[in-house]
């Protein structure tokens, strides 16, 4: 799979446009809260261009003492390279603030494969299944990736976590359940943060 994805080249750019005009689509975005979304690897769908689409408020993944936990991020100035990963970007303020799981409205996902049915193949360090097991049941997890890492099937173990949509360029995939109440966003002034 990783040998497809590197092959991609200049076409992922133009995907990931693909994926990302049926990804704002998806009423979660709407919803009240967070969108939490990472900070793509090359073989990775590039989802940033959300920040020109949609006015709302974004977290991103950081990794400390071995666990994963989302940060506010105001601008995408905001990122560095991280530590630990020659290609992922974190807040580069250790004081950055944390934003707690039940805050985030919907989460973006990436993984190495998917299935049509929400089953997700991670990269093997278990920080997104641990995470996404923290969430509330309200918050969407939505997988993200190219349709050349769509499979039948894949291995599961008890700890892995399901999709409630997968999207790639295509378009929608997997619809696992219905969003509530979607609402409008909200932009959290800085006085609702104290």
């Amino acid at each position: 799979m990783r040998t497809r994805l590197a092959a991609l080249g200049p076409a992922r750019e133009e995907r990931s446009r693909a994926l990302v005009a049926a990804l704002v689509r998806h009423p979660a975005l709407l919803a009240n809260g967070y969108i939490a979304l990472f900070s793509p690897i090359p073989t990775e769908p590039n989802i940033e261009s959300l920040w020109q689409i949609i006015p709302r408020q974004f977290c991103y993944p950081r990794v400390t003492q071995g666990r994963m936990e989302f940060v506010e991020v105001e601008k995408l100035d905001d990122l560095a390279a991280s530590s630990w990963h020659p290609h992922i970007r974190e807040h580069a303020l250790a004081e950055a603030r944390v934003i707690p799981p039940q805050d985030i409205a919907a989460i973006i996902v990436p993984g190495l494969a998917f299935t049509k049915a929400g089953q997700r193949l991670g990269r093997g360090g278990g920080y997104y299944d641990r995470y996404l097991a923290s969430l509330p049941p309200t918050t969407q997890k939505i997988g993200v990736c190219f349709s050349l890492q769509l499979v039948d099937g894949l291995p599961i173990e008890p700890h892995d976590q399901k999709m409630d949509a997968v999207f790639t360029e295509e378009g929608l995939v997997t619809v696992m359940k219905p969003v509530r109440n979607p609402g409008k966003p909200r932009k959290v002034s800085p006085r609702d943060r104290k």
